[in-house]
């Protein structure tokens, strides 16, 4: 099918949905630039999100368009065993986060993630967990801005590079103008819009193909598993053709590189940190888990539909283009609309709140290393200096690489190995300490990617049947199996690295206690939503 051509007759109508939209939240930005006096007033709306907008903020970060074009494709390839990446494991970050942790971090009044980090271990951890905090970031940016120019060109015929600067704009104007009050708003229109167009979609596709029980009775997928296995199977199949203890870690990296990699993710955190009550952040994070994967199952058994259906592509590499397809064949003209606003929206949802997220890191953390007597003001500006410096960045590497769709997923998984440990001990182990918590990161770097050259044969091998597509293709799968694979045994070398290295140096670096924003003693304030202060006890 020729660029532009999937929705070449309502193109024009495509225009002015987008237009009108774009112009509806820029205006949302600008309205809320009038409240914004100091730093926290723009990076976490004045702590004054209630439980409806922190659900419909972090629900709408996690609905990016690898959960809804990403998600279709990979079921249909390859049903509810490829999708555990995501939906299955992000709302798996969501539920744990709302249990363990939004709840402490939102008691400390933080302004971004990092506070915790240099209060609990110092600036150089704080250095590094930015570091891999700022490389997520950027390539989810980027991935997200590919996405979109993709979706656009292929829809309307406008360029991939004018696609891309369209979106970049405004993100950079809500962003800029409205900070995380406008973005939270945004948000929760954006996830209304999501669960409205996928709920009129997903019956209409279904009707379509036969019905439910046709459905669910003859549904099947390109690569032949049980469509609807969450389990690995017990045959030469396992989990997507890995077995034995190979196809048990593969397993578990699924299911824990996003699910337990992204607890730290300070694009959610700093969802939960805008909050009017750590029990509102707590249970907002818990509904938006829930509420996301109610959602993005949607799209993934709309992607199982398709192949039912008796749709094919010609390549596994065009499996992106399932749910756009299913959009043109399945439903009216005037749905094109809504469909590409729908994409549109979670795309400019979920790099907002990135960009900002980015900014706050830039503008917040690093600048008072260099100006420790910078005022919120100051801070202020130079969040704002880093909203469209961070934008622009991410929109000459989406336009000169726009193969970075997969780092969506894999930016989740960086934290496992690296800051992770040292951030779910710093918050409940008090012997935890700096030496422990460096010692851990370099181990888990090291780990991972000795672990990835060791592992990475197998997975190519395992890749091997689908060696009559593009030989770029099964090698690229392979290389993305192997790193996720890798998080596993690296995150184990780094917990234990960090357990026994602080353990032995407790004289010599003795641990800080965690610290509010107003250097306070956390070691008695209540840890989880449920529990009771010591001091009332």
């Amino acid at each position: 099918m020729e660029d532009g051509a999937m929705f070449g007759h309502v193109a024009n109508w495509i225009y002015l949905g987008l237009a009108a939209y774009i112009i509806v939240i820029i205006g949302v930005g600008f309205y809320f630039y009038r409240d914004i006096e100091e730093c926290d007033d723009h990076v976490i709306g004045g702590r004054n999100l209630s439980f409806i907008y922190i659900v419909g903020s972090t629900a709408a970060t996690w609905l990016c368009a690898g959960a809804i074009l990403g998600a279709a494709g990979y079921a249909y390839m390859f049903g509810f065993q490829g999708t555990i990446y995501d939906p299955w494991a992000p709302a798996l970050t969501l539920v744990l986060s709302g249990i363990f942790v939004v709840y402490r971090m939102r008691q400390a009044g933080y302004t971004s993630s990092f506070d915790f980090f240099e209060r609990r271990y110092g600036r150089f951890m704080t250095i590094l967990g930015m570091i891999i905090q700022i490389i997520g970031t950027m390539s989810w940016i980027s991935g997200q801005l590919v996405a979109a120019g993709v979706i656009v060109h292929l829809t309307t015929g406008f360029s991939y590079p004018v696609s891309v600067m369209i979106g970049v704009a405004a993100i950079i104007l809500v962003t800029y103008s409205g900070g995380m009050s406008a973005l939270a708003r945004v948000d929760t229109f954006n996830v209304v819009l999501i669960i409205g167009a996928l709920v009129v979609m997903f019956p209409a596709v279904i009707n379509g193909i036969g019905g439910w029980d046709y459905f669910v009775t003859n549904a099947r997928v390109w690569d032949g598993i049980p469509p609807f296995s969450l389990w690995p199977l017990p045959d030469a199949r396992g989990f997507l053709y890995y077995v034995g203890w190979f196809g048990i870690i593969s397993y578990i990296a699924a299911w824990l590189g996003v699910g337990l990699g992204d607890l730290g993710c300070a694009i959610l955190l700093q969802r939960g940190l805008s909050a009017k009550t750590a029990k509102t952040a707590a249970g907002g994070f818990i509904t938006a888990g829930l509420l996301y994967l109610s959602i993005a199952l949607i799209p993934v058994m709309i992607g199982i539909a398709a192949f039912t259906y008796g749709f094919r592509i010609a390549s596994p590499a065009e499996n992106e283009h399932v749910l756009v397809w299913a959009a043109q064949y399945f439903m009216p003209d005037w749905f094109a609309v809504v469909f590409i606003i729908m994409i549109a929206g979670a795309i400019l949802s979920t790099s907002g709140n990135s960009v900002l997220t980015n900014a706050t890191m830039l503008g917040h953390n690093i600048y008072r290393y260099f100006k420790p007597q910078a005022t919120n003001k100051d801070t202020l500006n130079a969040v704002r200096f880093f909203i469209p410096v961070t934008a622009l960045i991410c929109m000459v590497i989406a336009i000169v690489f726009p193969s970075l769709y997969k780092l969506i997923v894999f930016a989740g998984a960086i934290g496992l190995p690296t800051t992770i440990p040292a951030f779910l001990f710093g918050l409940f182990w008090k012997k935890a300490n700096t030496k422990g918590a460096i010692t851990s990161f370099f181990a888990g770097i090291v780990t991972w990617i000795t672990i990835f050259f060791i592992a990475l044969p197998f997975t190519i091998e395992a890749n091997w049947y689908m060696v009559d597509f593009e030989v770029w293709y099964w090698i690229d799968e392979g290389i993305w199996d192997a790193l996720f694979f890798a998080t596993i045994p690296a995150a184990l070398v780094a917990t234990v690295t960090l357990v026994i290295v602080s353990l032995r140096t407790q004289k010599s670096d003795p641990p800080k206690p965690m610290l509010s924003s107003d250097n306070k003693d956390m070691t008695d304030m209540p840890m989880f939503f449920w529990s009771k202060d010591k001091k009332e006890a």
